[in-house]
């Protein structure tokens, strides 16, 4: 299971609108991510993945335009053709794959096995109860990329995404979670990995 992060953006120019389809092509092309959050609080995500629906569906990109199209192919359409729409509407199928930060106050949470992950945009809103049910928290307010560990529990922002950067958690095969950080290039930058609080060690003799 991988989830990508990305922070928000700091302006809404084109520069970064490229940075976040960047970002996106990224995590659902390459990094095949079972969800992107971004971590924002403006609508640009919103903007990017409904122009990027609309280049790959070669117009609006809801069900009735599919449904419109594929029934005009059905009658007169060549397997090309027909060929091309079923692919493009897989694809578009895994934009829905991105989600935003609910409104505030409230928090998104997501669960990797045991792992509970509470994502927010400012981390100053949350209180002794919020960390304390969490696992991992994740933010998007801050300046550049980090993770902190308190105890059992751990901070992590990808930063802004002005910064070239996104993150990734992923549940490593023994039950740990990794958490990386990427450039937008796709080079890795850093990763450590977290120990459940379940972990136990085990001394054999």
């Amino acid at each position: 299971m991988r989830i990508g992060l990305i922070g928000p953006t700091l302006s809404r120019n084109g520069q970064s609108t490229k940075e976040l389809r960047r970002a996106l092509e990224f995590l659902l092309v390459d990094l095949e991510v079972q969800q992107a959050i971004y971590f924002g609080v403006d609508d640009s995500i919103d903007a990017v993945v409904g122009s990027w629906a609309g280049e790959i569906m070669g117009g609006p990109a809801d069900e009735d335009a599919f449904l419109t199209r594929a029934a005009t192919l059905a009658v007169d359409g060549t397997p090309e053709a027909i060929s091309t729409l079923l692919n493009a509407d897989t694809f578009s199928r895994r934009l829905a794959l991105v989600r935003r930060l609910p409104p505030a106050p409230a928090r998104a949470i997501e669960m990797l096995d045991k792992w509970i992950v509470l994502g927010v945009h400012d981390k100053a809103v949350l209180d002794e109860e919020d960390i304390a049910n969490a696992d991992v928290i994740v933010y998007g307010k801050s300046d550049a990329p980090h993770l902190k560990r308190f105890g059992p529990r751990a901070f992590f922002t990808p930063g802004p995404l002005s910064a070239g950067n996104v993150g990734l958690l992923e549940l490593m095969p023994e039950g740990q979670l990794e958490v990386s950080v990427y450039d937008l290039s796709g080079t890795p930058v850093w990763s450590e990995t977290l120990q459940s609080r379940a972990a136990k060690l085990v001394v054999t003799t």
